[in-house]
């Protein structure tokens, strides 16, 4: 199948106008969204339940559809068909933490959308904040690839979100991603002006997603939501004291916004 799952590490990385860093283990999931019922039908511990084990319910994203009936990969390409005008009509794969012990938690959950032929046609990041519980959408054109060898996709987007309150509102996305392939990886920048503040980096390497992988996804990741949630509120009191800067929360004025491709000489400027 498609669907694989990813394990990992995630670093996040300050560099004014405090200095902090830290870096973890993560799992998750990549679920081609037409799978759904041979993923949850791999084990007794999966399901559409919501308090399984291991566990993928639709309306934890894109709520404003979902909570409507609107099924998740037809509320994906209608977004990207809003903003790109253009709907893609193949695969819709998502990257994101399982629903696990009844809690889902996303701080950002990546839709890689395709067409008919498999072309990577567009990313849609879907943002969470906390504790404000809101959700924002960056929608990234792909560009063809020019050759065989893996190619990354590059983006600048301008900040229109408030995600973490240690970091100033006006900023300038810049991201990096790999193909998902036996690796893959996601680089995001946080720069104001010339100077770079933040950087996350997601870097995983791919498994198979059969009965046996994923029970030993299990025993690996048993709380990774949970363990999430802890770890953004521990950093945040550790930011607090080392007397971080603290920016008031402002609620987007906009639903989603929709990346540039950079030019080649500013790729370097990814990473």
């Amino acid at each position: 199948m498609n669907s694989a799952l990813y394990s990992g590490w995630i670093a996040h990385r300050r560099f004014a106008p405090r200095r902090h860093q830290f870096r973890y283990r993560i799992g998750m999931l990549y679920l081609d969204l037409a799978e759904q019922e041979a993923v949850l039908g791999l084990s007794r511990l999966a399901g559409s339940s919501r308090f399984a084990p291991f566990s993928f319910r639709e309306t934890d994203y894109l709520k404003t559809f979902t909570d409507r009936g609107v099924r998740l990969s037809d509320a994906v390409r209608q977004l990207v068909g809003e903003a790109l005008g253009h709907a893609p009509q193949g695969s819709i794969c998502l990257l994101t933490q399982p629903r696990s012990w009844g809690l889902s938690f996303n701080p950002v959950s990546f839709f890689y959308c395709h067409e008919a032929d498999g072309q990577l046609a567009a990313i849609l990041c879907e943002v969470r904040n906390t504790p404000w519980r809101e959700r924002y959408h960056y929608v990234l054109p792909a560009r063809a690839p020019t050759h065989l060898q893996d190619f990354h996709q590059h983006f600048a987007v301008t900040k229109a979100f408030h995600v973490s309150p240690f970091l100033p509102p006006d900023l300038e996305y810049r991201m990096s991603f790999s193909p998902a392939a036996q690796t893959l990886g996601v680089h995001m920048a946080d720069w104001q002006g010339e100077q770079k503040l933040f950087d996350a980096t997601l870097d995983l390497q791919r498994e198979p997603l059969d009965r046996s992988h994923l029970h030993r996804h299990l025993w690996r990741f048993p709380w990774m939501t949970a363990k999430t949630a802890l770890a953004i509120y521990w950093q945040a009191l550790r930011l607090l004291l080392k007397r971080t800067p603290v920016y008031d929360h402002q609620r987007a004025d906009d639903r989603f916004r929709t990346a540039t491709v950079p030019t080649e000489e500013r790729h370097h400027e990814i990473h």
